[in-house]
């Protein structure tokens, strides 16, 4: 363990702020009102983001700005405007996504300690030494990770790492999810996930005759079409197959703290400041504990009250431990509903619709004012604060556990049986509001000296543990006493009288004459002033003063008239044609330049086929695997086609370990380079040779000081993020050396996952108490939501991973001249499901029309008609995020 572990917590408002601080968390993090993963939270605006960096900074608390989105080109001046005022207002930290964004901050601010968001997606040492190399001081790693990987890592590095140890888990890695963003157009990298996750799904198929392997493989097609799927009829009910239960590490703080973790945090700024209170105020008490002393198992003992407070407060189906103790499966998610579940009451033993009241036998105790709910079996659960108790007859405030009580009112369809749960309690969010209600808890141990010496105005000296000191002086002398003069223990009671302020005397030292007199409101008015004056000293020590330079780096940025970043272009216009110099994109034989095909899992049928690009991304599995043929490769170099190998965004387990021991054969074979989906693999691609690296769009390059960083870091190439419109991607700056590609065809992967949906509950009953049913090496399968959408699930055996993808195909055929005058000088075709009939017609389409123009695409009417009334998208290109 590296020092003392920080414990984290959310604020999303003002209220939120207050509860982390005063219930004792070392730091907050919170957002402004523009570029942070929360929009829809309340959110600080500069006026009060100074407010709570000096209210943290008085209460040796500390505060961190997320700025965790990602930011187009014409946002970037307004970021780092904001920045700036945070910076100096003296905020400790910033937590980022987007990797232009943190460069641009590194260089204003050198010495803001800057913090890689949980969005960056880094789950490996090799990532952290990646961010480490680009000035990050910290990384918030996937909450994906056990608690061995976690520690294998922070004995490895001596960058800070954060760990998630409560509150909601997203079902996808975060920084990898498009669901929100495809289906809705609300994208979590843009701080607006509507959470369809959190939506009913049925799981499709489970045909033997149709067997897709994971995402680096597969030996057999999955189905061309969604009635293929169909016809193998739903194996799982509709149910929220994708809402994971909360995390819950409490009982896990020993272990954790072990790890050499820096710090502990708690999700939650959509949540309300009752929650936040409750939680850190459990986590504040065992953390303490743990760092103090623990039992002999190096486990902390949590008592029962306390995991009763954190389920009351906020629960989905009970907690889970996530992913710390390795894969939960089915265990770790909450199939039946996916919003607060509260604790459970009992069941109905009757109802009087006449009333409006039920009668019920008490598993928990139940006062005037809580909520509580009944799942009847239908969509919208019947809900109400209770108004009414009865007990033998008599109306009463609350009830006990055993008691058998008539509850009202409550309307619905409510019959015998019924599940009735407490979803909150009047009594623990009174007690958790009196933390953030004006009443300071959090004290600050000061010293005070007073000198009262006759014939001299009177000082009041105050000191801080950290030496800072003041001076209240007061004109007043005084004089000698008449009656009853001053004693040192009157006085002390005085000074000691420090009420609604963040301090608390634990020594004052009276430096007292006799016989004199002086009056008791002198004394207060010095202690007032002494504090006052203390606790802007406190807050003042952090403000930092302008950083050198600010409007000359503000000109330089993108769509400042300074040019941007060493561009090899303005911003203006790209060539009409593709070609850097204006001229036609080169030919090479066997294909057209510029033209890509991503394979996400590899037929063998594909070998022999005629590559109408002139690159290809394989899988890795299938080079590992022996399933691309030495004859096939041969062919395609021989006709000037480029053969990459694709990392995707996760790499956990097999993969990752077949990286780490080298890929000299695979290489000796006359692959032509890599695409890399994580910043991480670049600590594996670097080292085979003089081999061309491009980056996925998983990446998540959203402007032009993103792709400049990346070309300094060794990259040849990007694949733009397809969240980008037509427009952004025209502002965007050209750099010379680096290639711009960007997906035109194909299903996008929408989620990558340790959570297999078809694994943990596509095997039937047997699966319910098994991490892993094995359903996925049976057939293929797909989510189907309620509007009939299919989308198709990829499934890693090797690692029990998945991908799910886009029930639509992205199809802009029509748009490829717009996207050469954006600049884009390659495109990409990603193919899941066809055939390789189909393949060669889909590919030899887009290559006419990207190299002949709109005109070409005339001759594929009947081509251009199957595909849209299979379900087309045109994805991001004309609405943007």
């Amino acid at each position: 363990m590296k020092g003392r572990v920080e414990l984290l917590a959310p604020a999303g408002s003002r209220e939120a702020f207050l509860a982390a601080v005063e219930n004792g968390a070392d730091a907050v993090y919170l957002g402004g009102k523009l570029f942070n993963a929360r929009q829809f939270a309340e959110n600080f605006d500069m006026e009060q983001l100074k407010w709570a960096a000096d209210y943290a900074h008085v209460r040796d608390a500390r505060v961190y700005l997320t700025m965790n989105t990602l930011m187009a080109d014409s946002e970037l001046g307004q970021a780092m405007d904001f920045a700036q005022e945070a910076y100096l207002a003296g905020i400790d930290g910033v937590i980022v996504q987007d990797v232009g964004f943190a460069s641009l901050l590194r260089e204003a601010f050198p010495d803001l300690s800057l913090h890689a968001s949980t969005q960056m997606t880094i789950y490996s040492l090799e990532g952290v030494k990646t961010l480490e190399k680009l000035g990050f001081k910290r990384v918030v790693l996937a909450r994906e990770l056990s608690m061995e990987e976690i520690k294998h890592i922070a004995a490895n590095t001596e960058v800070e790492l954060e760990v998630f140890v409560h509150g909601a888990l997203c079902i996808s890695y975060s920084g990898q999810c498009l669901m929100s963003s495809m289906i809705g157009g609300r994208s979590g990298n843009r701080g607006k996930c509507a959470q369809p996750c959190r939506l009913p799904y049925g799981l499709v198929g489970g045909s033997s005759e149709v067997q897709s392997k994971a995402g680096h493989g597969g030996k057999k097609q999955g189905p061309a079409h969604p009635s293929a799927s169909a016809r193998a009829g739903v194996r799982e009910p509709f149910r929220y197959l994708l809402s994971p239960k909360d995390l819950c590490a409490v009982e896990l703080l020993g272990p954790m703290v072990d790890t050499g973790v820096k710090s502990l945090k708690i999700e939650g700024r959509m949540k309300s400041p009752e929650y936040v209170a409750t939680v850190v105020r459990v986590y504040r008490k065992y953390l303490d504990r743990v760092q103090r002393h623990r039992d002999g198992n190096g486990f902390c003992t949590v008592e029962g009250q306390d995991l009763k407070d954190l389920a009351q407060i906020f629960n989905r189906g009970g907690f889970s431990q996530g992913y710390l103790r390795g894969k939960p499966g089915r265990e770790g998610m909450c199939l039946e509903k996916p919003k607060n579940w509260g604790i459970y009451l009992g069941e109905i033993l009757s109802y009087d619709r006449l009333s409006s009241a039920f009668k019920i036998k008490l598993e928990e105790e139940l006062s005037l004012g809580d909520g509580v709910e009944v799942w009847n079996g239908e969509e919208g659960s019947p809900d109400t604060v209770v108004s009414e108790i009865k007990l033998d007859g008599s109306r009463v405030d609350r009830a006990a556990p055993g008691q058998t009580v008539t509850v009202g009112h409550l309307k619905g369809r409510l019959q015998r049986g019924n599940k009735v749960y407490k979803t909150s309690d009047k009594n623990l969010n009174a007690q958790a509001r009196e933390t953030f209600s004006g009443k300071f808890l959090k004290k600050i141990k000061i010293r005070g000296r007073l000198s009262v010496k006759r014939g001299e105005p009177v000082d009041f000296w105050v000191r801080d543990p950290e030496g800072n000191q003041v001076c209240a002086g007061s004109s007043a002398v005084p004089q000698e006493a008449l009656n009853s003069p001053l004693v040192k223990e009157r006085i002390a009671e005085q000074l000691k009288k420090t009420g609604n302020t963040p301090f608390e005397f634990e020594e004052i030292e009276i430096e007292l004459d006799e016989n004199l007199a002086l009056p008791v409101r002198v004394i207060n008015e010095l202690r007032r002033s002494a504090l006052e004056e203390l606790e802007a000293l406190r807050a003042r020590r952090f403000h930092r003063k302008p950083p050198p330079n600010a409007e000359a780096r503000r000109a330089r940025l993108p769509g400042a008239g300074g040019g941007g970043p060493q561009a090899s272009m303005g911003p203006g216009p790209a060539p009409a044609v593709g070609g850097q110099d204006g001229m036609p994109l080169p030919r090479r034989e066997g294909g057209a330049a510029g033209l890509s095909l991503l394979f996400h899992s590899w037929n063998e049928a594909f070998n022999g086929m005629d590559m109408a690009g002139d690159r290809v991304y394989l899988p890795l599995g299938a080079f590992v695997e022996g399933r691309i043929r030495e004859a096939s490769l041969c062919s395609w170099r021989k006709k000037g086609v480029e053969v990459f190998i694709h990392l995707p965004p996760v790499t956990r387990g097999r993969w990752d370990k077949i990286l780490r021991s080298g890929l000299g054969e695979i290489v000796e074979s006359g692959i032509g380079g890599f695409m890399i989906g994580n910043l991480g693999h670049m600590e594996y691609v670097k080292s085979p040779g003089p081999l061309k690296i491009v980056g996925d769009f998983s990446l998540n390059v959203f402007n032009s000081i993103s792709e400049k960083k990346l070309l300094d870091l060794g990259l040849d190439g990007i694949t733009l993020s397809p969240e980008l419109n037509l427009a952004q991607l025209a502002r965007l700056q050209r750099f010379e050396g680096l290639e711009r590609e960007t997906v035109v065809y194909g299903r996008l992967p929408l989620m990558t996952s340790e959570y297999c949906p078809v694994g943990s509950t596509g095997g039937g009953p047997g699966a319910a108490g098994a991490k892993c049913s094995g359903a996925c090496k049976k057939g293929t399968y797909r989510l189907r939501d309620r509007k009939g959408m299919e989308f198709p699930v990829l499934c890693s055996p090797e690692d029990c991973r998945s991908r799910i993808f886009n029930s639509k195909v992205l199809f802009v055929p029509d748009s490829l001249e717009k996207l050469k005058r954006s600049g884009i000088n390659r495109i990409r075709l990603d193919l899941l499901e066809e055939e390789p009939e189909m393949v060669e017609r889909i590919t030899g389409m887009y290559r006419d029309v990207w190299e002949n123009g709109q005109k070409a695409l005339e001759k594929y009417g009947a081509l251009v008609d199957r595909i849209k009334g299979e379900g087309f998208t045109r994805g991001h290109y004309f609405r943007g995020v």
